[in-house]
């Protein structure tokens, strides 16, 4: 996968994410993954479980106002001829902030076999709760 598909990847991610359509963004998982931050990190399926809480996320997303999310940048590095890690710099724009980039960085584990790219693992590099208090948007 060449930098401009992957970032294209990220651009289509924000883009269903702030759509809320579950099964949009699922699209985007294995069957399995890794979510990780600084408190800790769990397994999960793919599932409607996993629908489920996407649909909580984005409710969540939503009573907090926020109103955008963008890519800011990506880099990337292979890991193996089926495996990337790409380091994504998000930008969030919330009602209570205007137009201010809220960034905030997560690192994605790719699976690039598949004609279309899975997300196996991901890690926060921020509490996503933690800065959103600090900001006074919770």
């Amino acid at each position: 996968m060449n930098s401009d598909g992957l970032e294209q990847f990220f651009h289509d991610y924000a883009n269903a994410s702030m759509a809320g359509d579950p099964a949009a963004i699922a699209a985007f998982y294995a069957e399995s993954f890794v979510a990780a931050g600084p408190k800790g990190s769990a397994a999960f399926q793919n599932d409607d479980k996993f629908l489920d809480w996407l649909r909580q996320l984005h409710d969540f997303n939503q009573q907090t106002g926020m109103r955008a999310m963008e890519v800011v940048s990506v880099s990337d590095s292979a890991i193996s001829e089926h495996y990337i890690l790409a380091r994504v710099g998000w930008g969030a724009k919330f009602e209570k902030t205007g137009d201010e980039l809220i960034s905030f960085d997560i690192s994605y584990i790719l699976y690039t076999a598949p004609e279309t790219p899975k997300i196996v693992a991901y890690i926060s590099h921020e509490d996503q709760e933690d800065q959103m208090r600090q900001l006074n948007l919770l």
